[in-house]
């Protein structure tokens, strides 16, 4: 039966074509945005991982998660240094990293921070950043840049760069006077971390040496930087502060021991359940793709069954031939559905090879252009069952054809031979 069903679809190759075309373009647009949602999410849930709290000042969570991960809008204030080291003291928490925003670079965001950034912030499952090339910052005057902040500006080891005052719509002066060198720069991670610079907090309070409320009143030309010691470039604020902590099971006591500070108003959220947060807003866009690909491929589907319908005049010379021969009018409407299920594993065939193409080749530019780490793969379990919900509903779809199909053998006989 089945080489007939494919001497059949051959005979009538161009309707059949295009409708092949018609459903393994549904299909492709189906696995694209469901491949380029689950990418989005598992990089935009695993965006920042190793970090049990964020500490920050007195704000909404989603404001605090947004500067201080994703590098988005401006903080309303700082916290002192003096709250930051009497966190690093407490006894329940293993690690205190301070972070201090404002500055960018040609669009990108600067991050100022201390060398344990590298060691103790994670990305994905507990993966830990790793130097594509260089080192970490280990002079005042070196930087260290994401990887997407490197490809698109096209710096590598030894490049230097000046850092603007402000960001975004704030823009203000260049520091012209002081110009950093990169010493490092960071294995693409497919999160916010790839469009940052780093430097020391020391080298981000030496460039602001001379400016006050956003004005430069002397540049650091006229300052030996060589003869000021580095404690003395120590900052009284920062942003905000990555925490670590000894043991799990205190992350929430801490977090709402934290928020109840009584030296200064801060906020402690867990990056995880904010990151859910900002996702159950975010992800409705991609559903809303996702029904559009649904609603392709009902078409598609449509599309074939009136193919069938359309084809079942011309096609009863063929069926009294076939009943003449001895086939059942159960053959010859199973005939129908076999062609169907054929164009349907054709098409899926097609899809998922077209795909995995297309998602190899353009990785590294989903990567560059989107932040998104698409991985590779053949099919996942949750689109091989999609996909066979598409197959069983063509294969449904075509059972009005076979009946008619059927129907027709059994009254038409060789009464049109």
């Amino acid at each position: 039966m089945i080489k007939l069903a494919v001497a059949s679809l051959r005979a009538r190759w161009l309707p059949v074509l295009l409708v092949l075309i018609s459903l393994t373009a549904s299909m492709v647009m189906l696995l694209s945005v469901d491949r380029i949602q689950t990418a989005t999410k598992s990089g935009f849930n695993q965006s920042i991982n190793g970090v049990d709290l964020l500490v920050g000042p007195r704000s909404g969570d989603i404001e605090l998660l947004l500067y201080t991960v994703f590098h988005i809008g401006k903080p309303t204030n700082n916290i002192t240094m003096q709250t930051i080291e009497a966190l690093s003291q407490r006894k329940d928490i293993d690690w205190v990293v301070p972070i201090a925003l404002g500055d960018s670079h040609r669009g990108y965001r600067v991050v100022a921070t201390t060398k344990e950034y590298f060691d103790k912030v994670k990305y994905a499952v507990d993966k830990p950043l790793s130097f594509r090339e260089g080192s970490e910052f280990s002079e005042l005057n070196q930087v260290v840049l994401g990887h997407q902040v490197a490809l698109e500006l096209g710096y590598k080891i030894g490049s230097k760069l000046f850092v603007t005052h402000g960001s975004g719509q704030q823009l203000g002066r260049q520091h012209d006077d002081y110009r950093f060198e990169v010493s490092g720069i960071l294995e693409p991670t497919g999160t916010p971390i790839d469009k940052g610079l780093f430097v020391s907090l020391e080298g981000y309070e030496l460039i602001h040496l001379g400016w006050q409320s956003g004005r430069k009143i002397f540049g650091l030309d006229k300052v030996d930087v060589s003869s000021i010691p580095l404690d003395k470039l120590k900052p009284d604020t920062v942003t905000a502060a990555f925490v670590g902590l000894k043991s799990k099971v205190t992350l929430f006591r801490v977090a709402r021991s934290i928020a109840e500070y009584p030296n200064e108003a801060l906020s402690a959220l867990v990056p995880s359940i904010a990151l859910s947060e900002l996702w159950s807003i975010v992800g409705m866009v991609d559903q809303v793709f996702k029904l559009l690909s649904w609603l392709v491929i009902g078409i598609a589907i449509i599309g074939m069954v009136t193919l069938t319908l359309s084809t079942l005049d011309a096609r009863n010379r063929e069926m009294a031939i076939l009943r003449a021969c001895g086939a059942s009018p159960l053959f010859v409407s199973g005939l129908v559905m076999i062609e169907s299920l054929l164009v349907g594993l054709a098409a899926i065939a097609f899809a998922v090879g077209f795909v995995t193409l297309i998602t190899y080749l353009a990785q590294d530019i989903l990567l560059s252009e989107l932040g998104v780490l698409a991985e590779i793969s053949l099919l996942s379990s949750q689109e091989a069952a999609t996909l066979l919900l598409i197959l069983g509903a063509g294969l449904l779809s075509s059972l009005l054809p076979a009946v008619m199909v059927y129907k027709r053998s059994l009254s038409n006989g060789l009464t049109r031979l």
